[in-house]
């Protein structure tokens, strides 16, 4: 095992130089900056999620030709030939996505992209050398530990074009997915029709990663205390439970709704039944919720809570099932839910987007 993996790793490590000439002074040497990189990723990302793993890879890699950083763009590329039973190539992509700044070994070692190649000799070498780096790496970090603090997390607010701040508008708290941002996420505005609402997303406290990517989280964990993870979600919940008060305070609104996305969706509801004062509904989009947070009364207290729910039926990174158990749940608990699902992945379609700014009753 160990010749092995220093065999996937010397592979890993070889580069080869073969680009051409450049002229520095031919106007169009320079082309390559304007490619649609960010276009071509988004497409590869449709394709996975269509289950169309070759067309996906294919994509990845032409994306990558123009942006050679994106760890997580050679994680998901890695994750397509674990797909297509290709272990060497499965193997050989986990190394350079790590070698990028992608880290989460324990999240490889669940993900079940990589169960038809998990097994193999060539993979299971990768994974092992990659696990044994990691632990020494926290090793020599000390151990970690967990501090409770105040500090200024930012957001973005998107007010209608013609904004009048004598009247009241409905107010929406987007809560993004994991790894995402309150940037990109504030494009939802947009695709739902640039709406007569006061439109704020909000930033998960926890980062990781950097550069292009970048991306936040509404809730960590620590594999030695099984207590942080729920301490960081019921901190996060704070977090936007105050920002919706002061959010109320600042601006004349019509109600405030939380709308999450994956991760952002299980915060939403976690929130919202937590303060079921603060909100009229969640709206939430591919996820759903530990039902057993909560106890009998805490459901009682919240089922004034409206409820809009949208999953895809091909979702690959968050079950259908989990989604559509948690909404059920919530039915029988006496919740009004609306059910607006899409035959696609785990997205946020257009379409539902747009029937849930209907469903609050905006225009």
């Amino acid at each position: 095992m160990k010749l092995l993996a220093a065999v996937a790793l010397a592979t890993l490590a070889t580069i080869v130089w073969a680009q051409p000439a450049v002229n520095e002074l031919d106007p169009r040497a320079g082309d390559f900056l304007v490619f649609p990189v960010d276009s071509v990723s988004r497409d590869a990302n449709d394709a996975y999620q269509a289950a169309k793993y070759a067309e996906a890879a294919r994509l990845y890699l032409t994306a990558l030709q123009h942006d050679v950083t994106n760890s997580g763009d050679i994680y998901n590329l890695a994750c397509c030939y674990g797909l297509l039973k290709q272990d060497t190539l499965a193997a050989l992509y986990l190394g350079r996505a790590f070698r990028a700044g992608f880290d989460d070994v324990e999240h490889v070692k669940q993900d079940p992209d990589f169960d038809s190649v998990r097994t193999r000799p060539v993979f299971a070498a990768v994974v092992d050398s990659l696990s044994a780096l990691a632990d020494s790496t926290r090793a020599r970090a000390g151990t970690q530990v967990e501090f409770e603090a105040t500090c200024l997390i930012p957001g973005y607010i998107r007010l209608p074009a013609n904004y009048d701040s004598t009247r009241a508008y409905p107010l929406v708290i987007g809560l993004h997915g994991y790894g995402a941002t309150p940037k990109s996420f504030s494009k939802l505005y947009e695709r739902a029709g640039s709406p007569e609402i006061i439109f704020v997303c909000l930033q998960g406290p926890y980062q990781f990663g950097a550069g292009r990517d970048l991306g936040f989280s509404w809730t960590t964990w620590d594999k030695n205390d099984s207590t942080t993870a729920p301490r960081a979600a019921k901190l996060s919940g704070d977090f936007i439970a105050e920002t919706a008060r002061r959010l109320t305070a600042r601006f004349k609104t019509g109600g405030t709704w939380l709308l999450g996305f994956s991760q952002g969706c299980a915060a939403a509801y976690y929130t919202g039944i937590r303060y079921p004062s603060l909100f009229q509904g969640v709206i939430c989009f591919g996820n759903g919720f530990d039902t057993l947070r909560f106890t009998a009364a805490d459901y009682a207290a919240a089922k004034g809570l409206r409820v809009f729910s949208s999953h895809g039926r091909e979702d690959r990174v968050v079950e259908y099932a989990y989604g559509a158990a948690s909404r059920d749940f919530l039915k029988r608990r006496g919740f009004k839910v609306t059910v607006a699902d899409s035959k696609g992945g785990h997205t946020v379609p257009e379409e539902p987007l747009r029937q849930a700014v209907k469903w609050m009753g905006a225009k």
